[in-house]
């Protein structure tokens, strides 16, 4: 790792990283505090009204436990969409605008390899992400036993939070490989968001009926399952796993490409 880069590129990718985690804390709290009988009924209400556009934002089963409604109505759309959002432009900062603006050619003049350099912005980017999945367990635990004392049990939820970061490493893992490996600029800035993004409309599809239900498992977002997490199920567990080995793999393999692309530098 080379310090003084990361230390630079991590001052520069605090500020988006902050928005997309006050927006994520906003909707937890948010949905937190929707947490109610009266208020649940008049969702079940609109769900029986709309079951097909609520299956496809995961919304299809409420729950009965606080940690259940938060999984469904939370980590089954949002904690997927706007994570990505950050993801696609942590890569470009740190990858595609250094290629487009040339200032690549300033960072390979210093005497380290091109792996060194990618293991730095990659680091970056993981901590990143890390930030945000401290910051959104923080303020869940902090809402939960501030409006509802005792409903949510804070090693569940840090669970469930860890099997989301999988997620959001095999995100991270795709967008990075695209954005390492294209030559062109425009295919790495959105390569491997594009993939990322038709992951998530299959996923949708898949619950808008009976006929589309096999779409679910043709997507590797099918392998996260927060609460068989979170209840120990070993299924769940291995699949989490399978994530986040994904994502490390990827991350790998852009790297890798990287370092023997013909960058005309």
């Amino acid at each position: 790792m080379i310090l003084p880069l990361f230390r630079h590129e991590l001052r520069s990718c605090l500020l988006p990283t902050a928005i997309i985690a006050a927006v994520v804390i906003l909707y937890a709290c948010v949905i937190i505090g929707m947490y109610d009988p009266e208020l649940g009924e008049s969702l079940t209400l609109m769900r029986d009204a709309m079951p097909e556009l609520f299956a496809a934002f995961g919304m299809a089963d409420q729950g009965t436990t606080l940690l259940e409604f938060v999984v469904n109505y939370l980590h089954g759309f949002l904690l997927v969409v706007l994570p990505l959002v950050l993801v696609a432009v942590l890569t470009s900062r740190l990858v595609v605008r250094h290629v487009e603006c040339g200032s690549i050619a300033y960072l390979l003049a210093q005497p380290v390899g091109r792996t060194r350099l990618m293991l730095s912005q990659a680091c970056v980017l993981i901590l990143c992400l890390v930030l945000l999945a401290v910051a959104l367990t923080a303020f869940e635990l902090a809402a939960a036993h501030a409006m509802f004392p005792g409903e949510l049990v804070a090693s569940d939820l840090v669970a469930v939070n860890v099997a989301t970061f999988c997620l959001w490493l095999f995100l991270s893992g795709m967008c990075w490989a695209g954005a390492c490996a294209f030559p062109n600029v425009s295919a790495a800035r959105w390569a491997g968001v594009a993939v990322c993004t038709l992951f998530v409309l299959v996923q949708m599809l898949s619950g808008m009926g009976d006929k589309l239900a096999w779409l679910a498992d043709v997507t590797p977002l099918s392998l996260l399952d927060p609460l068989g997490v979170a209840s120990g199920e070993a299924g769940a567990v291995l699949g989490t796993a399978a994530l986040a080995v994904l994502g490390v793999v990827l991350s790998s393999l852009g790297i890798v490409a990287f370092s023997r692309r013909d960058l005309s530098v």
